[in-house]
């Protein structure tokens, strides 16, 4: 029988969890309910490992053949050691060894990352990027993250807080804080976040009459109404799409000339928005971009969606344990 890798992909609300062959060929995946009542960490890791032992079971599979365990975490992660440095959504207080807890339970490798990190694995291996050995995954969700894989491996930094893309201040007026604790981040100007503060900043200083004028009264703003307004011809709206496209082309724009990357992957909810931001980002790309960093890269939509997470986890068994061993 073949050997399987266990991942793990912890939400604030649920874990996804997932069975994956050599390959990376995903055989099942399922959920558990995030327990968040324990502050150690121990009990939401256990809870983990008492579903994968029944699963395995299910399938007939015993944990001699477990290959690893991949878990991606909401969080700061120390690669090197699998140390979570304060995971909020997960109320963890302080840093959390999730290798060292996890190891308790298992006798085979356990590799941990940050979720984004683990998502844009996911892409590079069986996504948008799959086949290349440079990628950079963004995320547009309520804030706005990644991950860079860079000549197939993870950018982690001396202390992990390497490709918090999401951090990098491109509003120079700072006009809207940061959940870190500054301002002026891409997050606070080109998340979902970010498109509501471009509209309430915007629309009391200017001409343009829209759709979304109720919403706005309302505060019941959100960027898939803008999205949708500005497909409907909505000229605010247009120009709102066009201020997010611009920042995050200009993200893309310092990532090329840092990593040339082959493939920049969009995901989260906001990436749905379709063509109407995507071929904005992509213009004002090629506008900025130092052309010989911007040959043959493609901006691409993600592919994995929610699975992106496990099938990253699984990635860090198949990346740091089958290509590190050569077994794969």
């Amino acid at each position: 029988m073949s050997k399987i890798i266990l991942a793990a992909d912890v939400g604030g609300t649920t874990c996804k969890l997932g069975i994956f062959d050599e390959q990376l060929e995903r055989i099942t995946k399922w959920s558990i309910d995030t327990d968040t009542s324990d502050s150690s960490g121990y009990n939401l890791l256990k809870n983990i490992y008492d579903s994968f032992v029944a699963q395995v079971a299910n399938l007939n599979y015993n944990f001699d053949d477990v290959l690893g365990v991949g878990i991606g975490v909401p969080g700061p992660v120390e690669f090197e050691t699998g140390t979570v440095n304060g995971a909020v959504n997960l109320y963890w207080q302080g840093n959390v060894n999730v290798r060292d807890i996890f190891q308790q339970f298992v006798d085979c490798p356990v590799y941990v990352d940050n979720d984004a990190n683990v998502a844009a694995l996911g892409e590079k291996h069986k996504g948008a990027g799959e086949g290349a050995e440079d990628v950079v995954a963004i995320t547009l969700g309520t804030g706005l993250g990644g991950g860079i894989i860079s000549n197939g491996e993870i950018v982690h930094g001396h202390n992990g807080s390497g490709a918090e893309i999401g951090h990098f201040r491109v509003d120079h007026d700072q006009r809207f804080n940061c959940n870190c604790g500054k301002s002026g981040c891409i997050e606070t100007v080109a998340s979902a976040t970010g498109v509501v503060n471009l509209v309430n900043f915007y629309y009391p200083k200017l001409t343009f009459k829209s759709s979304i004028l109720e919403l706005i009264k309302n505060n019941k703003v959100t960027a898939k109404a803008v999205f949708d307004a500005a497909k409907a011809g909505d000229q605010f709206c247009i120009f709102i799409t066009e201020r997010v496209a611009n920042y995050i082309a200009y993200l893309c724009s310092i990532i090329s000339v840092t990593s040339n990357p082959k493939y920049i992957v969009l995901g989260g909810g906001m990436s749905t928005a379709g063509l109407i931001l995507i071929e904005n980002i992509k213009t004002e790309y090629h506008n900025l971009t130092f052309t010989p960093a911007q040959h043959n890269t493609e901006i691409v939509q993600a592919q994995l969606g929610n699975d992106a997470g496990i099938t990253g986890a699984a990635g860090l068994i198949y990346t740091y344990v089958l290509e590190k061993d050569g077994v794969k």
